[in-house]
């Protein structure tokens, strides 16, 4: 019995270190894209038709309970965690590095969620998480002031654009709690109405696009769509069954710390004095908020 369990924890571990990771690197791919060529809208359009046509099964398999959300509920998901929120992200790394897109938009989920959990939720956070989230707060401030005196001393636009891929995505995190949306259902949904983009897209980019080396546009596609798009909230999913919700709402700190290593390693991104002490603060901070913090909920 205690073997079982023990093998159910270290599978559910791997599989949550694994979505994380292929979430810090996404921050990667993603300012790679932009210096090879690409545009903003042609990485949310790779990004949608290979996500869409990976979680069209899953999508077909949930019918059910994907009619059960309705359409107004899921068209109210696809505006906050769909295309605004994926062009909010692309457009930011043409400006920001690959650390500040890996750190600014988690941390920006957790203390934004927090507050619009309140009026939601009716979950109100204790002491301590609002002190670990004012300790994440600083932490994102201080990348942002790498931004102005920094080595990308434009990335403060970047910034202001992460965060609002951020609070797009806390929205979308919140109504799926609020309306108790599955959470891969509700993806596959999300990222097939998201899919109207590539008709009004396809005209005017994608004769561009194709005189680019086919490599390119199939490794984005694949790493855009398939790997973060799908792949990557399927092993969230079953990690969150292995290891149960506070476990594994304790794994996307490792995030940020996957996104300014290989912006390191893989871009040559220096890891200036500002950067390094406000990932310390904002994963610290993002940590004590998850293990050692709480909420309550809110009466009458």
């Amino acid at each position: 019995m205690l073997a079982a369990v023990t093998r159910s924890l270290l599978v559910g571990l791997l599989l949550g270190v694994s979505a994380t990771t292929i979430w810090g690197v996404y921050a990667v791919v993603s300012r790679a894209a932009i210096l090879e060529g690409f545009q903003p809208l042609d990485i949310v359009a790779l990004r949608y038709a290979a996500a869409a046509a990976a979680l069209a099964p899953f999508a077909w398999r949930a019918r059910a309970a994907i009619a059960a959300v309705g359409w107004r509920r899921l068209t109210v998901l696809a505006l906050a965690g769909g295309i605004p929120n994926s062009l909010f992200y692309a457009a930011a790394v043409v400006y920001a590095p690959a650390s500040h897109a890996g750190t600014i938009p988690p941390i920006t989920v957790a203390v934004v969620g927090t507050l619009i959990a309140i009026p939601i939720l009716r979950e109100a956070p204790t002491r301590g998480r609002i002190a670990a989230l004012a300790v994440m707060a600083a932490g994102v401030a201080l990348m942002g002031l790498d931004g102005f005196t920094g080595h990308f001393p434009g990335a403060w636009k970047g910034d202001l654009l992460l965060v609002c891929a951020g609070i797009t995505w806390s929205f979308f995190t919140i109504l799926l709690r609020a309306w108790q949306v599955p959470a891969i259902p509700a993806v596959a949904a999300v990222t097939i109405l998201s899919s109207v983009l590539l008709p009004l897209w396809a005209p005017f980019r994608l004769p561009i696009l194709l005189e680019m080396p086919w490599q390119s546009i199939a490794f984005q596609a694949v790493a855009q769509g398939v790997v973060v798009g799908a792949f990557s909230v399927f092993l969230y999913a079953k990690a969150a069954e292995k290891l149960g919700a506070t476990k594994a709402a304790a794994l996307p700190v490792l995030g940020p710390v996957v996104a300014v290593l290989s912006a390191w390693l893989v871009l040559g991104e220096p890891l200036g004095p500002a950067v390094l002490l406000g990932l310390l603060l904002a994963v610290g901070g993002m940590l004590a908020a998850v293990l050692f913090t709480g909420r309550r909920q809110i009466q009458g």
